[in-house]
């Protein structure tokens, strides 16, 4: 029985090796026809065989798929490759985008790579950009982003800010141009963070460390600490890049929430110089949840294809900063040229202590030379200018009083008017008397004491954009809330125990992949 058993699996086991080899030799087979058809296909009728005109009748579905893969590698080429649009059709596609950002009630930008190209950064997926040398094996090459500056394109979306047209930027940069533009933070989301921004995630809320040079240098995906610690809690500072396959929580400078409720009240989507197919992943930022009709107007400037161009009511193939340019001038705009001295990162940044000095190795920007350094005595200087300017355009009730009060009429000068049987003088003689006499009933209110006006928080955002508070970063501000023990928060976990029947609310950030918002879709429909 056993000899029997054995001869049994002998031949199973032949068998299947057989019915192995045998699809290895069909799939060898069909690839060799396919190369066979295909080096046939690259060849032109006239010098094709007879012989090769007969395998591409006999092989007719090979033939199809062939061109269908072809046709495929076609488009995917085509995609890649950077078209500029003639200069006549550039220029009434620009005046098209001018009439709608005029038209405009909500602007929200979407900003990648393409907007920085001019200040010598390099983009990714473009020609010449780091991920399209990497995978045809060329060097990146090396380039100190510490000398790049705001482009032209940077100011002229910091000129639509000023004029109250710009609601919102969603950028995918890390370079940090937006917020040396002049863009307050509240109205922008760095979405994949900023180079020059590190925080500490122990502080409640998140502290932040805006630094003069780029705090990334010792960080890599998963590996955020920067080598430095907080000032207030002694934790580990890290930075706030976020890495393909990470999820951006941080408040800021990522702003989520703000470009969520950016994106939900725009009626127009400008998209500068981004190739779109990472943000395409996000549907809260296009609108998704309502109705074709009703959603924003999506106009798109990039010199490759995007996945939503389809969507678009214009793609204009040109470059940001030539493009911005001609929409400003269209608008009456001008784009005010980048200043050293109005940048902020320069007066909010926190400098290195003397134990943090070997930390870095990364070249710091080189500070403007400012001829009166904003300190103590220029908030003083603020304070009394505006003090002084709401002297000259108010006039006092109470000063009022005190010139009519100032020279009452002598008791002697009654006298004539008591003799022709007068009850008392006229007011005009004392017309500090004239409400109680002629208005009895009327009461006077109490004049209250001049409120002192508040001091500007912040010296450089008052100087330059007339704002009492800081538009771009709050350097000064302790940590809110303490560090707490062990104990504490144990004492706390146990008294927030939450029963099974107790409801819990979902939460309102549909999360990084949309998972949230699609679940949140089904359960609308």
């Amino acid at each position: 029985m056993g000899k029997m058993e054995e001869g049994r699996d002998e031949r199973f086991q032949s068998r299947r090796r057989t019915a192995a080899l045998k699809a290895f030799k069909v799939k060898d087979e069909r690839v060799a026809t396919f190369k066979k058809v295909a080096a046939i296909l690259q060849k032109s009728e006239v010098d094709r065989t007879a012989e090769e005109t007969g395998i591409l009748s006999s092989c007719s579905d090979v033939v199809k798929e062939v061109n269908l893969r072809q046709e495929k590698r076609d488009r995917i080429k085509a995609r890649l490759e950077e078209i500029e649009d003639a200069p006549e059709i550039l220029e009434e596609k620009c005046i098209r985008l001018a009439a709608a950002i005029s038209r405009a009630t909500s602007l929200a930008v979407y900003t990648g790579a393409g907007i920085s190209t001019a200040a010598s950064i390099p983009d990714y997926r473009g020609t010449n950009g780091v991920w399209t040398r990497m995978q045809q094996g060329k060097d990146i090459g090396n380039h100190d982003l510490s000398q790049a500056e705001p482009t032209l394109t940077h100011m002229a979306l910091y000129a639509l800010y000023k004029v109250r047209v710009l609601k919102h930027i969603v950028s995918q940069n890390c370079d940090g141009l937006h917020l040396r533009s002049g863009i307050p933070r509240n109205l922008l989301s760095e979405v994949h963070g900023n180079m020059y921004v590190e925080v500490c995630r122990t502080c409640k809320p998140s502290r932040e460390y805006w630094r003069l040079f780029d705090v990334t240098e010792k960080t890599a995906r998963y590996q955020h600490s920067t080598g430095r610690l907080c000032h207030i809690c002694n934790s580990v500072l890290q930075d706030s890049i976020v890495h393909f396959g990470e999820r951006g929580n941080l408040p800021w400078p990522i702003n989520w929430n703000g470009a969520t409720r950016a994106a939900k009240q725009a009626d127009v989507i400008l998209c500068l110089g981004s190739s779109l197919k990472v943000l395409k992943k996000y549907p809260w930022l296009w609108q998704m949840d309502k109705p074709v009709p009703k959603r924003a107007s999506l106009y798109i400037v990039n010199l490759q294809w995007t996945p939503k161009d389809e969507n678009a009511v214009l793609k204009i193939n040109g470059k940001c900063d030539e493009v911005m340019k001609k929409v400003m001038s269209h608008l009456g705009l001008e784009i005010p040229r980048y200043n050293r001295i109005k940048d902020p990162i320069f007066f909010h940044a926190v400098k290195l202590q003397n134990n943090e000095q070997l930390t870095k190795t990364q070249p710091c920007l080189e500070e403007p030379v400012i001829k009166e350094p904003l300190s103590q005595s220029s908030d003083e200087n603020v304070e009394h200018t505006v003090r002084e300017t709401d002297k000259e355009d108010r006039i006092s009730s109470i000063a009022v009083a005190d010139i009519t009060t100032a020279y009452p009429a002598p008791f002697f000068a009654a006298l004539p008017f008591l003799s022709m049987g007068l009850p008392f003088p006229p007011m005009y003689m004392y017309p500090q008397l004239t409400p109680l006499f002629y208005y009895p009933f009327i009461q006077i209110p109490n004049i209250p004491a001049e409120v002192p006006k508040p001091k500007p928080a912040c010296s450089f955002c008052m100087e330059h954009e007339g704002s009492l508070t800081c538009l771009y970063y709050q350097r000064d501000v302790e940590c809110s809330t303490p560090i707490k023990t062990e104990n504490e928060q144990k004492q706390e976990e146990g008294a927030l125990v939450i029963h099974a029947d107790t409801p819990v609310a979902s939460p309102k950030n549909p999360g990084w992949f949309g998972k949230g918002y699609r679940k949140g879709m089904k359960r609308k429909r």
